[in-house]
This record gives structure tokens, C-alpha cells and sequence, in this order.
């Protein structure tokens, strides 16, 4: 125990999270508070947070927290606990964590009352917003979109992408809230794949049109924004962004329509939710924490992927040597 603090020291390190573990980071200062975490190098860490840009944390024998930003889903042979995008249960090593719930400002505003629907509507100037910087290796209907709607009224792009205000903006924040309707697209559409564009869009009091997790219905409420997978073409989507575009009562509707149906905020997404995940893993017996499977199996794998990661060589002969004996 930290006697100046009088909270449990933790002892814990970042892996496989890039330069900047910015998602990891977020969730420590969101949901950790309860504890004084000390850094120390991963191999002394009795606690190792990882995300999947890296194979470092099959070199950590401590318990393996997974975190990610990204639509991608932990590997349970690896890591014991997880937070991801995913819409599964796993006993208590699994929490889904959308990625909006770790702005914390934005995520704020969705919980809020909404403001005065004719104030914000009167200081709208513009149409449509969208901040992108690239396309690349992302779902074409982030274009497909884009277009549509553009041959409808002109979308100011202000990223990097189609950059069409005169450069890159600073604030996404103050450009989106000068529009009706904010773009909220995500690079996949995969269940449960929920990031901050959502939120950002809400922050800005513009309507977001949201296109990538198919239920996204099922968190917010449907009132309050367009769901691109409501519709059947892009056709129909554009007739309804017209139709609600030209009438200010029906945008005024959505303006005053809560984000969380009922106006009441998911119990999955309260703090407590992601407070009580960790502490579960933080409070227990270390011994006792760990999940993934350390027997002779689990460590055949884990030698395996090892193996691939770091001595390529050896998992080569492995694999000859494995085709010569079913062989012979």
C-alpha cells in the first residue's frame, strides 16, 4: 500500500501500443484512478497493458490487459482480459469499450440535456460538414457517401482529404458546429466498431450521418441522427438528408431528440462498468488473475507465435520438420 496515497500500487507497462499508447492512457485515466500505478519495464510488470501493433507482449509473463482503438479483436490464447469493439461475453475477462466513451468531453456532451434546438439551428451556415484525412485501406463508401450527397449540396471537406475550405481546419469541433450535418463514417463497418466520429458530430449539434456498426441503433437513439443503414441505396439516404434539410421542423425534431433513448445513458457504458472490469483484475490474488491458458497447450502456442515473431528460423524448421514426419 501507498501510505502517501493510501491507494494499491500497481505495477504496470505499456506494449505493443505504438509511440503514443494514447487509447491505454485514456483508459488508465478514466477507470484507474482507485489505484497508484507505477511504470516500470515490461518484464517486472505484474500488470502488462498491449494493444496489436507488436509482438512484445509474448516476452511479458505478467498479466496481459489487451486495449485497443481499432477494429481489431484480442487474442484470448495471448492475453487474459480485454477491452475491445466486439459484441461478446467472456466471463470476466472481456468489456466492451466503444471508443467515444474515452472522450471525455464529447461523451459529456451526449449525457447532457440537449441545447436550445432554434438557437442552434440559427446559427447554422452550412450544409454538410466532413473531416477525413485519407481513404486509404478503408471502406469505399466513405467516397460513395461523400459523392452522393455532394451532388445534392456541396459538403465541406475539411481535412486533408477533398480538402475543398482552403486547407486543413484546426478545430473539428468549431467547423462541424457551423453545419446542419456532420459525416460520421468509420473505415469498416463491423458490429459493435463504434469510435469517436459518433460523438464528435453529436459534440459539434450538428445531426450525424452515421455510417459503419450496423447496430448502431441500438446505442443511440434513432431519432436523433441519419443511419446509413437504414436504407437500401444511397438514392433513398440522399432523398431523406433533402427532405430533412428542407424542413426545419423535422431537423428541428432531431435537434431536441436525446442521444441515448429516453435521455437516459446505457448502464453498460457508465463508469462504473469499466472501473469495476479493472478492479476486478487489479483487487484479486495476482496469482489468482490470470485466464489465459498456461498449461502445456497454451505454451505450445504461445512458443509458436514466439517463435514467428522472433525467431522466424526456428518456427521454419519446426514446420519442415512437422510436413517430413505426417510424411513419412
Amino acid at each position: 500500500m501507498n501510505s502517501a496515497t493510501d491507494r494499491p500500487t500497481k505495477k504496470i507497462a505499456i506494449v505493443d501500443a505504438g509511440r503514443h499508447p494514447a487509447v491505454t492512457e485514456a483508459v488508465l485515466k478514466a477507470f484507474a484512478s482507485r489505484y497508484d500505478l507505477v511504470r516500470c519495464p515490461p518484464a517486472e510488470a505484474d500488470y502488462v497493458f498491449h494493444s496489436g501493433m507488436g509482438h512484445d507482449i509474448l516476452k511479458c509473463d505478467g498479466i496481459r490487459i489487451f486495449v485497443t482503438g481499432e477494429n481489431v479483436t484480442a487474442d484470448f490464447n495471448v492475453t487474459d482480459y480485454a477491452f475491445g469493439f466486439d459484441r461478446i461475453t467472456f466471463d470476466d475477462r472481456y468489456c466492451r469499450l466503444p471508443l467515444f466513451k474515452l472522450y471525455r468531453e464529447a461523451y459529456a456532451a451526449l449525457i447532457a440535456p440537449r441545447p436550445d434546438a432554434e438557437t442552434i439551428l440559427r446559427n447554422k451556415t452550412g450544409f454538410c460538414a466532413y473531416v477525413m484525412s485519407n481513404v486509404s485501406n478503408s471502406a469505399e463508401q466513405r467516397v460513395q457517401i461523400f459523392d452522393a450527397l455532394s451532388a445534392y449540396r456541396t459538403v465541406d471537406s475539411g481535412g486533408r482529404w477533398r480538402n475543398n475550405v482552403g486547407g486543413p481546419v484546426e478545430d473539428k469541433i468549431a467547423f462541424q458546429s457551423r453545419y446542419k450535418f456532420a459525416l460520421a463514417i468509420e473505415n469498416s463497418s463491423t458490429p459493435g466498431y463504434l469510435t469517436e466520429k459518433f460523438a464528435e458530430s453529436a459534440f459539434s449539434n450538428a445531426v450525424p450521418i452515421y455510417w459503419g456498426d450496423p447496430f448502431v441503433a441500438e446505442t443511440f437513439n434513432r431519432d436523433a441522427f441519419i443511419n446509413c443503414h437504414d436504407f437500401d441505396s444511397l438514392e433513398t439516404l440522399v432523398r431523406h438528408v433533402a427532405d430533412v434539410d428542407q424542413d426545419d421542423q423535422r431537423y428541428l425534431a432531431m435537434l431536441r431528440a436525446p442521444w441515448f433513448a429516453g435521455g437516459i445513458e446505457p448502464a453498460l457504458l457508465r463508469d462504473e462498468v469499466f472501473e469495476g472490469f479493472l478492479a476486478n483484475i487489479f483487487d484479486q490474488p495476482l496469482a489468482r488473475a490470470y485466464r489465459r491458458n498456461r498449461s502445456r497447450w497454451g505454451l505450445k502456442t504461445e512458443r509458436r507465435l514466439y517463435d514467428m515473431a522472433f525467431r522466424p528460423c526456428a518456427h521454419l524448421f519446426r514446420r519442415l520438420r512437422e510436413r517430413r514426419r505426417r510424411a513419412r
